[in-house]
C-alpha cells in the first residue's frame, strides 16, 4: 500500500509539473493554453506521459501495474486538438512497446482510441462551462479504464468479479485526478482572461486620463489666445498694446507646447540617448534655475551633502526636468515657506538623490498613487508632471522612493546604478 501511494504521488507530480513549468516560463498576459504554446506544451506533456509509464504505481500484485498516462493524453487531446493528440499517442505507444508485457496490445489500442476519439469532443468541450468540462473529462477517464478492464476479460480471461473492486478504485482515482487537473487548467485560463481584461481596462483608463489631462491643460492657453485674438479683432489698440497681446499669446502657445512635450516624454521613451554625466553638476544647474522661484515662495534651498564624483547614464535635459518637477512640487507644498534640502550620496552600486521638503506631506494612499495620470495632491494639478518624472527615472534604470507624513513633509529618493564604480570594476 505504501509503495502504491508513493507511486501515485509521483504520477500526480509528473502530471502537474508541465503546468507548473508552463506557468513559470510563459509571460503573464500571453498564456493561451495549447494555442500560443502548442509545441512547448506538447513536449512537456510527452515527458509527463513517459515519466508516468516509467514509474507506475502497483496494486495488489505484479499482475496489476498501473499509471496515470491517460490523464495528460486526454487533456492534451481536448486542449491541443488532433495534431497534439497524434504526437502524444506516438510517444505513449512507443514507450509502451519498449516496456513490453502481456498487456501491451490492449494498452496501445486503448491509447489509439483516446487519440482518435477524444479530439472529436474538443469543439463541444470548448463551448461548455467549467462544471460540465470537469464532468466530461471524468467520464472519458472512466470509460478508458472500463475499456481496459473489459479488454482484459475478453482477451486474457481475467475474472471481472475478482478484480472489479480494484478497477473501481483505479477509475475513481484517475477520474478524480483528471477532473482536478482540468479544473486547474481552466482556473489558469480564467485568471489569464481576467488579467488581460484588466490590462485592457487599465490601458483604456490611462488613455482617458491622458485625454482629460491634456484637454484640461490645453483649454486654458487656448481660451486665452482666443480672447486676445477676439479683442484685437474688435478693438483698434495701439501698437504697444498689440505687441503686449502678441507676447501674451506667444507665452500661452509656449505653455501649450511645454505640455505637449511633457506628454511626449511619457509616451515616447528616450532609450538610446543616455550618456555618462555628473549628477552633482546637473543638480547644481537645476538649483541655480530654481533659486528665484524658491525665493519668491519664501523657501530656502540647502545642499546638505554633495558627492561630486557620482556619475550615472542620463539624458541631461530629461534628468534636469525630473529634478525640476520634484523641487517645484516641494516648494509648492510649503505655502508658508520653509527649507528644502538636497543631498547626493553614492555607494559602490548606486547613486541616490535626496530631495526633502517641510511641506504638507501626503498620506500613504497619495504616495502609492504618485505617478498615475491625472492624480495630483494639488487642487489644480493634473499629475502629468510626476507621471513624466517617474517615466524619465525609469528610462534611466532608476527608481523613485517616497517617504512622507501628513503635516511633516516629504522626502523623494531617486536611485540610479553607479556608473563610476561599475566602470572601475
Amino acid at each position: 500500500m505504501e509503495a502504491m501511494m508513493t507511486g501515485m504521488i509521483n504520477n500526480i507530480f509528473f502530471i502537474i509539473f508541465p503546468i507548473v513549468v508552463y506557468q513559470l516560463l510563459t509571460t503573464t498576459g500571453q498564456r493561451n493554453f495549447f494555442v500560443s504554446h502548442r509545441l512547448s506544451l506538447t513536449i512537456l506533456f510527452s515527458i509527463s506521459i513517459i515519466l508516468c509509464m516509467m514509474f507506475p504505481y502497483q496494486v495488489v500484485s505484479e499482475d496489476y501495474i498501473f499509471d496515470l498516462r491517460q490523464v495528460p493524453m486526454i487533456l492534451g487531446a481536448l486542449y491541443g486538438g488532433p495534431l497534439v493528440s497524434a504526437v502524444l499517442f506516438l510517444v505513449a505507444a512507443i514507450t509502451r512497446i519498449i516496456i513490453g508485457g502481456d498487456g501491451m496490445y490492449i494498452a496501445v489500442l486503448n491509447q489509439l482510441i483516446i487519440a482518435a476519439g477524444v479530439p472529436f469532443l474538443r469543439p463541444m468541450y470548448m463551448r461548455i462551462n467549467r462544471l460540465m468540462k470537469v464532468v466530461l473529462v471524468f467520464i472519458i477517464s472512466i470509460v478508458s479504464l472500463l475499456f481496459n478492464m473489459l479488454a482484459g476479460h475478453f482477451f486474457f480471461g481475467d475474472p471481472i468479479h475478482d478484480i472489479i473492486e480494484i478497477w473501481l478504485v483505479l477509475m475513481l482515482n484517475q477520474g478524480a485526478i483528471t477532473a482536478l487537473t482540468a479544473l486547474l487548467i481552466e482556473h489558469i485560463q480564467r485568471q489569464e482572461y481576467m488579467f488581460n481584461s484588466l490590462l485592457k481596462h487599465e490601458k483604456m483608463e490611462t488613455v482617458s486620463h491622458f485625454a482629460a489631462a491634456v484637454s484640461h491643460e490645453l483649454r486654458n492657453p487656448l481660451q486665452s489666445i482666443k480672447g486676445f485674438v477676439q479683442l484685437m479683432k474688435e478693438y483698434d489698440y495701439s501698437r504697444d498694446k498689440q505687441i503686449e497681446f502678441h507676447e501674451m499669446v506667444l507665452k500661452e502657445i509656449e505653455s501649450a507646447e511645454d505640455l505637449i512635450d511633457d506628454y511626449l516624454v511619457y509616451a515616447k521613451p528616450t532609450y538610446g540617448q543616455l550618456e555618462a554625466s555628473s549628477v552633482s553638476c546637473e543638480v547644481q544647474h537645476v538649483l541655480k534655475i530654481m533659486v528665484p522661484y524658491a525665493n519668491g515662495k519664501g523657501v530656502e534651498m540647502h545642499i546638505t551633502e554633495m558627492d561630486g564624483n557620482a556619475e550615472i547614464l542620463m539624458d541631461r535635459h530629461k534628468f534636469q526636468q525630473a529634478i525640476v518637477n520634484i523641487i517645484r512640487n516641494g516648494i509648492e507644498a510649503m505655502s508658508n515657506g520653509g527649507m528644502l534640502a538636497i543631498a547626493i550620496k553614492s555607494t559602490p552600486s548606486k547613486v541616490s538623490v535626496h530631495i526633502t521638503d517641510e511641506g504638507i506631506g501626503m498620506t500613504k494612499e497619495e504616495v502609492r498613487r504618485l505617478g498615475e495620470p491625472y492624480f495630483s495632491s494639488k487642487i489644480k494639478g493634473t499629475g502629468l508632471g510626476m507621471m513624466v518624472t517617474y517615466s524619465i527615472v525609469s528610462q534611466m534604470n532608476g527608481q523613485i522612493f517616497v517617504d512622507s507624513e501628513k503635516g511633516k513633509g516629504t522626502e523623494f529618493r531617486l536611485e540610479f546604478p553607479n556608473l563610476t564604480n561599475s566602470i572601475k570594476k
